[in-house]
């Protein structure tokens, strides 16, 4: 059975449960309000609930924006929890720690599991911003961040990270531990110092970043060639090594006054 609400449907609620976080397993979870300027479908016999026109999920602090959302829910309990939304065209979301945007959004509330595909993926963090041109997946639960095709990391510091896929591990309370990258490294610190390489690891803890592979680092006209290189960005110092079987280390070296 469906049950079609067209014009201006606004303020449409149903007592589910929307689980956005872990916070929303709790017994005392609050309803999901949605809302759409065109049309409100409730599908019976699809467990489904779809908005569509400038369409908005809220549950709390946490919310959901699209052109249209899909929300599907579990008949077979008497909560019918819903375990899955999907946003389609325009997606915004935002809760207390992060915010994001793509163009479409498979998000699996009970693996608490974000699928935001691009062009224009980004999510945001206290720490900065992942982005992506074709994907980001966030395993919320295991605190795993995924940028695949032209990653891309904005750290709130001023430090910029690329890659073609980078894998980021998150704490507890969603802070970086560590991002690894593979396939056209891209680093450049602050001061605008800047280091090509095949792959790399940075460590949050010790604020250093290993760079193996082709490595390159340009310093202004000042560049130095090698295969691996190890940046210390409390210290400013970077030293680049020689391949095992790859030659010596090369550089040009500018001084400012040249």
């Amino acid at each position: 059975m469906k049950s079609i609400l067209h014009n201006k449907a606004r303020a449409f609620c149903f007592a589910s449960t929307l689980i956005m976080s872990a916070s929303a397993m709790q017994a005392n979870a609050q309803s999901l309000e949605i809302s759409a300027d065109k049309e409100l479908l409730w599908d019976q016999t699809q467990s489904l609930y779809e908005a569509i026109g400038d369409a908005n999920a809220t549950r709390g602090t946490q919310s959901i924006s699209a052109q249209t959302l899909r929300a599907k829910y579990d008949n077979s309990t008497d909560e019918q929890e819903i375990n899955r939304i999907i946003a389609i065209d325009d997606v915004r979301f935002s809760d207390e720690r992060l915010s994001g945007k793509g163009t479409h959004l498979d998000y699996d509330a009970r693996q608490n599991f974000y699928a935001l595909k691009g062009p224009g993926a980004e999510i945001n963090s206290k720490d900065g911003t992942a982005k992506a041109k074709t994907l980001l997946t966030f395993d919320r639960v295991n605190g795993v961040m995924t940028a695949q095709d032209n990653g891309e990391i904005l750290m709130s510091d001023g430090r910029i990270l690329k890659g073609a896929f980078i894998e980021i591990l998150l704490s507890e309370t969603e802070d970086i531990k560590t991002i690894d990258a593979e396939g056209n490294v891209f680093v450049q610190q602050a001061d605008g110092k800047q280091a090509f390489a095949k792959s790399g690891r940075y460590n949050a803890e010790t604020d250093k970043a290993i760079l193996i592979g082709d490595v390159k680092i340009i310093d202004g006209d000042s560049i130095l060639n090698g295969q691996k290189a190890e940046i210390d960005f409390n210290s400013g110092i970077s030293r680049l090594l020689a391949g095992e079987n790859s030659g010596r280390v090369t550089g040009t070296l500018v001084s400012s006054g040249d």
